[in-house]
């Protein structure tokens, strides 16, 4: 019986994929997980390592123009009020190219 048993025995290692280099390792007095020269090295390696976020430019000049907009004043309803009267009387001028030069810059500042 104990040959039939013998012929039928395998490695589990080939199956999962394991592999046995036949490296002996010791345990610490606890007991917890075997401990060699490969887990100290890899265990400094990420002790060393630490998060970080790194910001694309396009996401800090959004930030910046996120900050000009909340240092800017409230909205002056006097203002709004007199340019809302020259549009319906036909007193507003527009200034295209002050219009074009304010708007190139704002595309400035996104790219």
């Amino acid at each position: 019986m104990a040959n039939w048993l013998g012929d039928l025995s395998m490695n589990i290692n080939k199956l999962t994929g394991g592999t046995d280099t036949g490296s002996k390792t010791r345990s610490n007095a606890a007991g917890a997980e075997p401990v060699n020269q490969d887990n100290n090295a890899k265990a400094q390696e990420t002790a060393k390592v630490s998060d970080q976020v790194k910001l694309s430019a396009s996401s800090k000049s959004i930030q910046q123009i996120e900050a000009e907009i909340r240092d800017m004043p409230e909205v002056d309803d006097a203002t709004v009020d007199r340019i809302r009267s020259a549009i319906q009387n036909g007193e507003y001028k527009i200034d295209y190219d002050k219009l074009a030069g304010k708007m190139l810059s704002f595309e400035d500042k996104l790219n």
